[in-house]
């Protein structure tokens, strides 16, 4: 624990640190208030700023070293079961097709990546895979089509501006787990 938060500490140096963590911030509030508008449940609305948290923190690794870590996807997954019980228990009558939804999305979200990952032959990563398994397990099998689509056009538009102002070349990998957590915002703001 003390390493994590001497860590978190090093990044609050950082400029470009704070700032998106100040934009987190007044996103995670305006996803509170526009959750808190549509009358979603309080478990819900937990579940959905965890996730965001802890793509956050990914985006932000995998942007300064290009590796999505699996600690953070542990942890994230671990809290999803729990959140997971405990929305079971508050809601009974909809706790089998809650955890099947979430079964589906992790299996969807996981497994559309892990073919992805097989045909680029290197193109997409393993950590992409497993993240967005646990994004599936968050967001349901109904909402992780969305956040897949939001990911793909976010990443193709930015990839096509970059290229063609010469910023980045044809073969250059980009971290993709920002365009994870910009998806993921879209996907949420939207109700996809």
């Amino acid at each position: 624990m003390k390493q994590q938060i001497q860590w978190f500490k090093e990044q609050l140096k950082q400029k470009k640190f704070r700032i998106l963590l100040i934009l987190l911030i007044l996103v995670l509030v305006g996803f509170i208030a526009e959750f808190s508008l549509f009358q979603y449940g309080f478990l819900k609305i937990l579940r959905y700023l965890i996730l965001l948290t802890g793509l956050f923190l990914i985006a932000w690794i995998d942007q300064k070293e290009k590796r999505i870590p699996n600690k953070i996807l542990i942890i994230l997954l671990i809290l999803r079961v729990f959140i997971l019980a405990a929305e079971w228990l508050m809601y009974p009558e909809f706790g089998l097709s809650m955890a099947f939804s979430a079964g589906l999305g992790m299996l969807f979200g996981g497994g559309l990546f892990f073919v992805a990952y097989l045909v680029s032959r290197g193109g997409i990563g393993f950590g992409d895979v497993k993240l967005f398994a646990v994004i599936g397990i968050y967001m349901g099998s109904g909402s992780i089509f969305s956040v897949v689509f939001l990911t793909v056009v976010v990443s193709a538009v930015y990839s096509i501006v970059m290229l063609i102002l010469k910023k980045i070349k044809l073969k250059e990998e980009i971290p993709f787990a920002p365009f994870v957590l910009i998806g993921a915002i879209l996907s949420m703001a939207l109700g996809m």
